[in-house]
């Protein structure tokens, strides 16, 4: 009798070595004697079966032994009669896995024998539920223990044997308060004095009717408008057949049948909700409604960025520098800045003040880093093309006859007392008002330094005094010049001048009618005269040849 409940615990033991070889020992093999099917008697055949623990094993061979010696059986079930107490059996299985060819010895079971052993039988369900619902049939499976090679089974409800069920399994449908049981009989060689037949356990049948239960939850709330949300549905005591339906304030959705909905066109205080659908006749109630969930949707800030230009200018010079300020709204209080200058990232300030290539593109970058709700997280505004030249000379301006020009070609803005003259572009301008004159050169928007001034004082010979006229020649000069009176005689003072406007002789003439002078510079350049009266305490006049 001990031996038996030895042997049954090495059993039970095998078994449950075998789910903790299979959950948690890797690479590795069992063996076990499969429950009710060894009767420890004498001469009675053993089934080992080897399980091993990695599926993905390839080239798998077993090696069984006994009591160490190889018994020359090289699958993975091994059959034996011979076996007597004391004995002992395992497999060693060789295999190729990740880490390449390995081999593992498996547990040891030690035999043993018995010549008189109690007959014993027990059933369980394997099949249904109980409690459960009387539609649904149940299915129990037998048990033995020394039933011999062929035992025989009848099955009992309330302890009457019903008709025909004599297999090692029994289905049927139940009502509350059944009585389940089975009666074998053994054809064990080794009962010794025990009876041959045993009755199983009783097993009360309890039948209970399902109420579903549903609910649901999202995995988003609030969102911002156009944001992607799920909601999953988990449900329980549907029996057989259930559907699912989700619902948007009331509305079906069509094709929504899965456990989880996802959606990106939900409002602002929509209801979302799930309806489950179970057919089945244990259920109480066919129709069940999850939990309503309603939907904050916050509405998106529209966003916008834009850049201009706070310094400098473009088109521009190469070397000037520019300042370019971006301005934008909704992207929260600490957004990321990123400047790209022909797409590529060169600065995160707020502000960006450089000097640019000719054709470089400007662009600025704003994303918003507090998870906020806007139209748009990230925003690149236009390129700005840069248009940059090379500064052009300072130019160089002289009066020559009665126009001023540039000493070389190109596009020019004129300017009187430091205004522009609107229009004023040529290289040649005719002054027709009194002032300082100067150009400036534009070359693709890159402007010149100011050219040298000019001064234009009078613009038409006047009388130096209501006696009479003077007369000058040769003007322009570039000698000797005559100046005549006729009778008059006057005392003045006289400026000479270059035709560029720079001074180059100054002489006083005291009670002369007629006057000679000589360019003391001997420049061959033309020169203009401009006399003054030095008579006293009256208006000295100025005396300049016509332009």
């Amino acid at each position: 009798m001990i031996r038996k409940f030895t042997l049954l615990f090495l059993l039970c033991f095998g078994l449950h070595s075998i789910g903790n070889a299979q959950t948690a020992v890797l690479d590795s093999v069992t063996i076990y004697l499969p429950f009710g099917t060894d009767t420890t008697c004498p001469s009675q055949q053993l089934t080992f079966t080897a399980v091993q623990s990695n599926d993905t094993f390839s080239t798998t061979t077993y090696r069984w032994y006994t009591d160490g010696t190889y018994t020359g059986v090289s699958q993975d079930t091994f059959y034996t009669t011979a076996l007597v107490t004391g004995d002992s059996v395992w497999c060693w299985i060789y295999y190729t896995n990740s880490a390449g060819p390995d081999s593992f010895r498996s547990n040891t079971i030690v035999i043993y024998r018995s010549d008189t052993i109690m007959p014993h039988l027990d059933i369980a369900l394997t099949t249904g539920s109980n409690p459960g619902c009387g539609s649904a049939p149940l299915t129990f499976t037998a048990f033995p223990i020394n039933g011999g090679s062929a035992p025989s089974y009848q099955w009992e409800i309330d302890r009457a044997a019903i008709s025909g069920e004599t297999n090692s399994t029994f289905t049927a449908h139940f009502v509350t308060g059944d009585t389940v049981s089975c009666q074998m009989i053994s054809n064990s060689a080794c009962l010794g004095a025990y009876n041959d037949t045993v009755i199983s356990n009783y097993i009360v049948i309890f039948h209970d009717s399902l109420n579903p239960v549903i609910s649901i939850v999202d995995a988003l709330n609030p969102i911002c408008a156009g944001t992607r949300d799920s909601f999953t549905v988990t449900y329980s005591g549907s029996g057989i057949g259930a559907t699912l339906s989700w619902y948007v304030d009331s509305t079906l959705v069509p094709a929504a049948i899965s456990p989880v909905y996802a959606t990106d066109s939900l409002h602002d205080h929509d209801l979302v909700y799930c309806v489950l659908n179970a057919p089945d006749p244990c259920v109480i109630n066919h129709t069940t409604v999850s939990n309503i969930i309603t939907m904050t949707v916050i509405p998106d800030a529209a966003t916008s960025a834009y850049v201009i230009m706070t310094h400098g200018a473009n088109p521009s010079c190469l070397d000037s520098t520019v300042t370019l300020t971006p301005f934008f709204v909704n992207f929260g209080h600490t957004p990321s800045y990123t400047w790209l200058v022909n797409g590529i990232p060169v600065s995160t300030d707020s502000v960006l003040d450089t000097v640019f290539a000719n054709n470089d593109l400007v662009s600025f970058q704003v994303n918003e880093t507090d998870s906020g709700c806007y139209t748009h997280d990230t925003v690149l505004t236009p390129p700005i093309l840069m248009i940059r030249d090379s500064t052009p000379p300072t130019p160089w301006l002289s009066l020559i006859g009665n126009q001023l020009e540039v000493n070389n070609g190109g596009n020019y803005q004129w300017y009187l007392n430091g205004n522009l003259i609107v229009g004023a572009i040529n290289q040649t301008f005719h002054p027709s008002v009194e002032g300082n004159y100067y150009v400036i050169k534009d070359s693709a928007g890159c402007p010149s330094l100011p050219s040298n001034v000019i001064y234009i004082s009078l613009l038409a010979v006047k009388n130096i005094s209501s006696a009479g006229a003077v007369n000058l020649y040769p003007n322009p000069v570039s000698g000797t010049l005559n100046l005549d009176w006729g009778k008059q005689v006057v005392r003045m003072e006289m400026d000479l001048y270059n035709i560029v406007g720079q001074a180059v002789l100054h002489e006083e003439i005291d009670g002369q009618s007629h006057h000679e002078t000589l360019n003391s510079q001997q420049s061959t350049r033309p020169m203009i005269p401009r006399a003054r009266s030095l008579r006293p305490h009256r208006a000295r006049p100025r005396l300049s040849r016509a332009l």
